[in-house]
């Protein structure tokens, strides 16, 4: 016999609406989006709140932010829904099948794709995934022809909108034999392709006075977390990838804060929405649970946080 939903369970359809939220930036953004009121989302994230017993969104002089039990409530959300998800496709004996096309460019690679893509096949055997690596320029052309469904890169060297956003955190990175030295030129170890963040950094030094030279150079992730290990040079890398190799942060001296990792999201006008969802939640697990971001808000702040990736300040 069926059970009925308790009282203070969750509602996965308020969980789906409250990620809308996050996603697109804007309640009158996300009320457009699944066809509903605006008031009618109100409401949703008003029930969402009492039933957790806590605010999800607090009002401020620049509109509306993100509490902290609403960031905390993104990364079990973004769980329940894709357990949710999987559960359905396996018991149901549902198999997506076809093949997605996703392009990136190649300094997202230090980000280390290889764990969202393995966890997307693993959850959908039958989809035939296709990667190609290459220039935005050569990726923005594949997108536009439909030969890629999907596209990973610099949101400020392609023309397209980017559906979703991301920042990811950057710092130094060393081996334990590296010695620096202002007055000498400090060896580096750099991404092997042009892009925007690593000819920022180079900049940055320049600006700061430091005299640099190139140590090493590769396009291949492993290649440049070894040859920092190995103390060939300093590495500007992704905080997360910093921990997770427990390579050593750069200490003692007075470098250039590395900017940010602008990464975008690009979408194919002809992909479908259910193929698009599906490589796009492993996407998104990939860059955090708050690391989202859809177009740009005008009634909704999402303050920025602490974490590895985090979500640009939108205003008013």
């Amino acid at each position: 016999m069926a059970t009925s939903m308790g009282s203070g369970d969750l509602d996965l359809s308020l969980l789906r609406t409250f990620l809308a939220v996050v996603q697109h930036g804007s309640l009158g953004k996300t009320a457009a989006a699944v066809a509903k009121t605006q008031p009618a989302i109100s409401q949703q994230m008003i029930r969402l709140e009492n039933i957790l017993g806590q605010k999800l969104f607090a009002r401020s002089r620049n509109g509306i932010k993100l509490t902290h039990h609403g960031k905390l409530l993104i990364t079990y959300a973004n769980r329940a829904v894709d357990l949710n998800d999987e559960t359905l496709l396996r018991l149901r004996g549902e198999k997506s099948r076809g093949r997605l096309a996703l392009g990136m460019s190649a300094d997202v690679a230090l980000i280390g794709l290889a764990p969202a893509l393995k966890r997307f096949q693993s959850i959908h055997p039958d989809v035939e995934l296709g990667v190609t690596v290459s220039s935005p320029a050569r990726l923005e052309s594949l997108l536009r022809a439909g030969k890629l469904d999907l596209v990973i890169a610099d949101p400020t060297v392609l023309t397209s909108t980017p559906a979703a956003k991301w920042e990811v955190l950057m710092g130094w990175a060393a081996g334990k034999e590296v010695n620096i030295d202002q007055s000498r030129a400090i060896p580096l170890v750099l991404v092997e392709s042009p892009c925007a963040w690593q000819d920022e950094m180079l900049e940055s030094l320049r600006r700061s006075e430091w005299k640099w030279r190139v140590a090493f150079e590769s396009a291949s992730l492993d290649a440049i977390v070894t040859a920092t290990q190995s103390g060939l040079g300093l590495a500007c890398l992704p905080i997360e990838i910093i921990r997770k190799f427990k390579l050593r942060r750069a200490q003692g001296v007075r470098l250039p804060s590395p900017p940010g990792l602008q990464l975008g999201l690009f979408r194919s006008a002809t992909l479908a929405s259910g193929a698009r969802t599906m490589l796009e939640v492993a996407l998104t697990s990939l860059f955090g649970p708050t690391a989202v971001l859809s177009n740009h808000s005008t009634d909704l702040l999402l303050e920025a946080p602490k974490t590895s990736s985090r979500l640009p300040a939108l205003k008013q």
